[in-house]
């Protein structure tokens, strides 16, 4: 999947995100609370996907969006799921035969960046909480209006900035494991003023404008979920992008480091835990816009 027009900095990144989505494709929105699955279902009901429609779903992990965008298109209609992991790729295949959701319905390994689809082949563009990963953000936004048809709708879900800020508790604990990183010098500063924000509003808004799509709309939304046991949560870290830190901490001070790590967390778990279980407010925005002629 490497293009050779790329630079090794564009393919490492590419393969560093691959890689940990094969690592969880396995377990990715199969153990806890499946708000992958939530809010994909709340994406498709959003972008009102009508019967006989082709669908994109970019990222699309374990189809949380796929299948019920499956579902909307009926039989006469064409879903395909894209994704860099070949391991993403192979659970969803497998989920597809066992649901008998084929021929309508399909999912291939490719890179968002590097669509492989004629001009205008879809009515609609979806993207779950995956145009964050993209290195070049402007490419991959490109490929999307050049196979969406006239007038066609791009619909994205990202984290909202408060998200991040609940989970600093989790961050600072994860710190005290970690060596420091490399203070940013000041070109990398200035260079990040300049970087697309995913993760408010009118970020969301400008990255959809920079693109040439029009009438944006932004919809806030938050929804509760609730881990039953301190190892459903830790378990739940496992099978998705949090994995990333879990990692970085083994590898930094070892098996008994990371354990020592698990307890400081479940120590915090146990200090805003309920009678019910864990609770975790799950703050998104999601962008619906349509692609416009470009005069």
């Amino acid at each position: 999947m490497t293009n050779n027009n790329e630079s090794s900095e564009t393919s490492q990144q590419k393969q560093r995100v691959s890689g940990l989505f094969d690592r969880v494709a396995n377990t990715f929105d199969h153990v806890g609370p499946r708000f992958f699955s939530h809010f994909g279902r709340r994406l498709v009901e959003l972008a009102h996907i009508p019967s006989g429609a082709h669908v994109l779903d970019v990222a699309t992990g374990r189809g949380a969006a796929l299948f019920p965008a499956a579902k909307s298109v009926g039989t006469q209609g064409r879903v395909v799921g894209i994704d860099l992991s070949e391991g993403m790729v192979q659970e969803t295949a497998k989920e597809l035969a066992r649901l008998g959701l084929s021929p309508n319905a399909e999912v291939r390994q490719m890179d968002a960046e590097h669509l492989q689809f004629p001009d205008e082949s879809f009515d609609y563009v979806l993207c779950a909480f995956g145009i964050f990963f993209f290195p070049q953000l402007d490419r991959a936004m490109s490929e999307f209006r050049r196979v969406l048809r006239p007038n066609g709708k791009i619909v994205v879900t990202t984290w909202e900035k408060s998200f991040e800020e609940q989970q600093a508790w989790f961050d600072d604990i994860a710190k005290t494991y970690l060596p420091p990183e490399p203070e940013e010098n000041e070109v990398a500063e200035s260079e990040s003023a300049s970087q697309p924000v995913f993760d408010t509003p009118e970020g969301l808004e400008a990255i959809m404008n920079d693109a040439d799509f029009i009438d944006v709309q932004i919809i806030s939304e938050a929804a509760d979920f609730v881990y039953a046991t301190e190892e459903e949560y830790w378990s739940t870290l496992w099978s998705h992008g949090g994995r990333v830190t879990l990692e970085k901490i083994e590898q930094a001070v070892g098996a008994d480091g990371l354990e020592r790590f698990k307890i400081d967390i479940f120590k915090k778990v146990q200090t805003i835990k309920q009678p019910d279980g864990i609770h975790q407010l799950f703050p998104v925005l999601f962008a619906l816009a349509t692609k416009g002629e470009i005069v």
